[in-house]
């Protein structure tokens, strides 16, 4: 089983072509709640999924993905949570 990080990685390679990558991509950025953002863009064919958690303050999350557009938050011990949700989605991409 390969980890979520190295899924993402392989994702975004085989999608790089010297145009793809100028207007799409991977995004994890840290946000001022405090927790993070995962987001990614232009898959195709991913499947939507709406999920929100909130266990306490400081333990979230919250997902929104279409078929082209993942974006996904959390607190701040949750980015390998969000980044297990965002393989799990780019699977189906």
């Amino acid at each position: 089983m390969t980890d979520p990080l190295t899924a993402l990685q392989r994702w975004y390679a085989s999608r790089c072509n010297g145009v793809w990558e100028h207007a799409h991509g991977i995004e994890i950025a840290n946000i001022d709640n405090p927790g993070w953002r995962v987001k990614i863009d232009g898959a195709s064919d991913g499947k939507p999924l709406d999920l929100h958690v909130e266990r306490d303050e400081m333990d979230w999350i919250s997902i929104r993905a279409t078929d082209t557009a993942f974006a996904g938050y959390g607190g701040p011990g949750n980015l390998p949570e969000l980044l297990v949700l965002a393989a799990d989605w780019i699977k189906d991409a």
